[in-house]
């Protein structure tokens, strides 16, 4: 059974939608890894990290948007299940609940690239 709250908290950002609809085609990505700036940045401090993720710090060196996949975005997406998740090496793979997202992602991505649907219970013009 979906738990709807956990889906459409995955979902809800972009980066985090991206990763699971690049996971339709394979079950295993690498994610680009930290800079070492942006590594210190995650170990320095928890307040300069939550200032830093909101914007109201600027390091130029630290990169934002591989901050957000690595402190936020992947363990969130583990947490619930739809990825695994090994730091060390950056790679993320299909979890176990996984499965429960196809079909949304499916619907999402033939959206995005204008590809007809043919499954007649997600094809609302029927």
């Amino acid at each position: 059974m979906i738990e709807d709250d956990d889906v459409f908290d995955a979902l809800a950002d972009g980066q985090r939608r991206q990763l699971l609809v690049d996971l339709l085609d394979s079950d295993l990505r690498r994610v680009s890894e930290l800079s070492d700036t942006s590594q210190e940045l995650i170990e320095a401090h928890d307040a300069l990290l939550d200032q830093f993720l909101s914007g109201q710090l600027e390091i130029p060196e630290a990169d934002m948007e591989l901050i957000q996949n690595h402190h936020v975005h992947l363990p969130k997406l583990a947490e619930y299940g739809f990825i695994e998740w090994n730091p060390e090496d950056c790679l993320v793979a299909r979890g176990p609940r996984f499965d429960e997202l196809k079909p949304v992602l499916n619907r999402m991505e033939n959206q995005r690239t204008n590809r007809p649907v043919t499954d007649r219970f997600t094809d609302f013009r029927q």
